[in-house]
């Protein structure tokens, strides 16, 4: 990662080719290990985790190593999180000195501590606020700014599409929807028809997002919205191939266990030992859908080195030279 860099690549949401598909924002999962195995697999824009923006500020030290980027990631966007205009614009300057590409407001995360914080989905609660927000950020930085929000925050409550509108007026360069409301949180099903009014209400790009969970999710996504791109959460959880185009299913075992043995690596190389006890989350996501899974899923929950990954992939008699 350039950190230094003070002159980051131009980058637009409006010159993506039609159609894009990116790797959205994910505390704990969107790292630089595994940015970059999406990357690879067709990811045309990747999100940092989700930043705080008080963090940022007041514990610099930390984020050399939390919003760590490899150059060859671009264009890659941070996502910020905050309830003050004035904290979210300085987080933006520090954002866009570090060399992103863009930058992401978070007005859909639906955990406790993060809306009880004013932060959040809690923005959807004040339109006022959230347009204060995007319009001090886009007049900080000559970055993108962009916003990732649900459909509401109270089940049967509609806030789209005007709340769109007025982050739009507000100056926001893109935006993405997950339709569903603060309090469905993961539950129940996404409502893409709401997804479509989005598109329809404004003038700026449109990522659609919610239940997308293999291609052929991503291409009804497309054709019933209209959206201008996908944003993957977690659908690519465990499977970064959902961005490989030429792709309808999961990839044989060999490539599996070569993807998991590399990301695993890179996890390694970044974060030391403390990688492979968060690499245990992404085994569990990887381990499904071939004969011994579960029982290789629950060993995969206690190891704690990567020869003990390597070890106990070869005793399921999965190492990628015997397969």
């Amino acid at each position: 990662m350039n950190n230094e860099q003070t002159q980051p690549p131009k980058f637009s949401w409006t010159t993506l080719s039609p159609g894009y598909e990116c790797l959205s924002p994910m505390a704990g999962v969107t790292d630089s290990a595994f940015r970059q195995i999406c990357k690879r697999q067709g990811a045309a824009v990747v999100f940092t985790e989700m930043a705080s923006a008080n963090m940022m500020l007041n514990a610099p030290s930390r984020n050399a190593a939390f919003l760590h980027y490899e150059e060859w990631e671009r264009p890659i966007v941070c996502q910020v999180m905050g309830g003050d205009p004035k904290v979210m614009a300085e987080a933006a300057r520090l954002i866009e000195s570090m060399g992103f590409d863009g930058v992401d407001i978070n007005m859909g995360c639906p955990e406790k501590k993060i809306v009880g914080n004013a932060c959040g989905s809690s923005l959807l609660r004040d339109p006022e606020l959230a347009a204060r927000i995007v319009e001090a950020m886009v007049q900080a930085v000559k970055i993108p700014v962009s916003v990732k929000m649900r459909s509401s925050y109270y089940d049967n409550e509609i806030v789209q599409p005007h709340f769109a509108k007025r982050l739009e007026e507000a100056g926001a360069h893109a935006l993405a929807i997950h339709p569903r409301s603060k309090e469905q949180a993961y539950r129940g099903s996404a409502d893409w028809t709401i997804t479509r009014q989005i598109v329809e209400a404004v003038h700026i790009p449109v990522g659609g997002s919610g239940d997308i969970t293999d291609r052929a999710a991503i291409e009804r996504l497309k054709q019933e919205t209209g959206v201008q791109g996908i944003w993957v959460a977690r659908g690519a959880m465990g499977n970064p191939w959902i961005f490989d185009r030429s792709r309808t299913e999961r990839p044989p075992l060999e490539e599996l266990i070569t993807t998991v043995l590399e990301h695993a690596r890179l996890m390694l190389h970044y974060k030391g030992l403390h990688g492979i006890i968060e690499m245990r989350k992404h085994l569990t996501w990887y381990f499904s859908g071939f004969p011994g899974a579960v029982a290789l899923r629950d060993e995969a929950k206690r190891v704690s080195s990567y020869e003990e990954l390597v070890g106990l992939i070869e005793r399921y008699g999965l190492s990628p030279t015997s397969l």
